[in-house]
């Protein structure tokens, strides 16, 4: 599911995002193999585009 506009989509359709390190911003993870929680956008330029002011990645971080 996108995080931004909540529609589903099949895994592969869908780009993960983790914060690799402590206070680091979001980085995207292509092959969807980086450690930690991550977090999904659809390919939606709009959806993208949004994800810059998304403030849930503080949030999902939690526990890292």
């Amino acid at each position: 599911m996108c995080v931004i506009c909540r529609r589903r989509f099949a895994k592969h359709e869908l780009l993960r995002y983790v914060c690799p390190a402590e206070g680091a911003a979001p980085v995207a993870d292509e092959r969807q193999v980086l450690p930690g929680r991550g977090w999904y956008v659809c390919g939606d330029p709009a959806c993208r585009e949004r994800l810059r002011k998304f403030g849930g990645w503080r949030r999902k971080r939690k526990g890292v």
